[in-house]
């Protein structure tokens, strides 16, 4: 995706949307220090995820403090094998079109 539509996702997901939704999956917000591996840099804050077929995408140049979020991350657990794939299907994963 391009950085206008992640910029356009990370401003609805500050507005309080739980999930933002793309023709090819969708974003949330992610818990940094679990999605990191624990690093301590992190704690505490939240990043942009994208849910894209069968990817995860990490995109650490959208993260915030947790107390600045309407709402928690939604994702929790690190989903993917370290190199992008997902292990498990996404929660929820509705497809619409753009």
């Amino acid at each position: 995706m391009n950085q206008a539509t992640m910029q356009e996702a990370w401003n609805q997901l500050m507005d309080g949307h739980k999930q933002v939704y793309h023709k090819h999956g969708f974003y949330a917000l992610g818990d940094a220090y679990i999605i990191s591996g624990k690093d301590k840099k992190y704690k505490d804050q939240v990043i942009l995820i994208e849910r894209c077929e069968k990817l995860q995408h990490n995109h650490w140049e959208f993260k915030c403090s947790k107390k600045d979020c309407k709402f928690q991350p939604t994702i929790t657990t690190n989903g993917d094998d370290n190199k992008g794939n997902l292990k498990r299907k996404a929660p929820k994963l509705q497809i619409i079109e753009e």
